[in-house]
């Protein structure tokens, strides 16, 4: 009798446990209405279990009654929505932070947060750089301080600027600054702005001690993007110049040109160019 009351008591709570499970699906947006894909859900104080929304910004969760679900994604507010019953069909908007993130720098050894960073390292937000011009090194100066840059020729293929990093620090073959892109040796005019991801520029020695020698010039570090789970974004740019002249001679027609030639080589004292049946055949 006592084993039957046991069975009965256990199957009760397992029933009761299994009426406390609650299965909540949705969609979770941005400020503008669009879809948001990659929000991380998950129930409060429950570790483990949580999920992600998909490319259309939908999700699916079981919870237990009275959790509360939390929303969360880098540089917006956490969202959390208390749950007493199924849900089909939750919608979720998600706000921007009006916490600004801790600005990062891209370093010898990885990444570190600015404020943290000792050494004299300036980071270049790539918007700057996304304008028209003939390569990244013309627009260096002037951006970056301690970047000094130099245009010797404005002749197409000869016009592409030399830069020092706080002047030379040493002489011999190379007293440029060391250019690294994605860890790899390269030439900042052979790179399109559009792929850049970070942009930082390493000016001292603390800054530079992993690069040896090679850094004595300065280090500029250039991350390319890469691929991220996110919904697809297509983006165009198009450039246009319109070039005229502002002041063109006044060129004069064959016949007068026939008759000002005549008149020179009279004044000179010698026979005429062109006889008069051939400027009439000119004009």
């Amino acid at each position: 009798m006592k084993k039957f009351l046991l069975l009965i008591m256990l199957l009760a709570g397992s029933l009761a446990a299994m009426a406390q499970q609650l299965t909540v699906s949705g969609t979770v947006t941005d400020e503008t209405g669009e879809v948001f894909p990659g929000v991380v859900v998950f129930a409060k104080d429950r570790p483990g279990g949580g999920t992600a929304t998909d490319a259309d910004g939908k999700f699916t969760i079981k919870v237990s009654k009275n959790d509360v679900l939390v929303f969360s994604s880098i540089g917006y507010e956490k969202q959390e929505v208390a749950i007493t019953k199924n849900e089909s069909d939750l919608r979720v908007q998600m706000a921007t932070s009006s916490t600004m993130l801790q600005e990062t720098v891209v370093v010898g050894l990885g990444t570190q947060r600015k404020i943290s960073t000792v050494g004299a390292i300036t980071a270049v937000d790539t918007k700057d750089l996304q304008v028209p011009a003939t390569n990244i090194q013309n627009m260096l100066g002037g951006r970056v301080p301690g970047v000094i840059s130099i245009q010797r020729s404005g002749e197409p293929g000869k016009n592409i600027s030399e830069f020092w990093v706080r002047g030379i620090g040493t002489f011999g073959a190379n007293s440029s600054a060391l250019v690294l892109i994605d860890g790899l040796e390269g030439n900042l005019s052979e790179i399109d702005p559009a792929d850049i991801e970070s942009f930082s520029v390493l000016k001292d020695a603390s800054a530079t001690a992993v690069y040896g020698v090679r850094g004595a010039n300065g280090v500029v570090l250039v991350t390319t993007k890469r691929g991220t789970q996110d919904r697809l974004q297509i983006t165009g740019r198009a450039n246009f110049t319109v070039s005229h002249l502002t002041n063109m001679p006044d060129y004069l027609g064959s016949y007068e040109y026939a008759k000002l030639a005549n008149e020179a080589r009279v004044v000179r004292g010698n026979a005429p160019l062109y006889s008069d049946i051939e400027l009439d055949i000119i004009k």
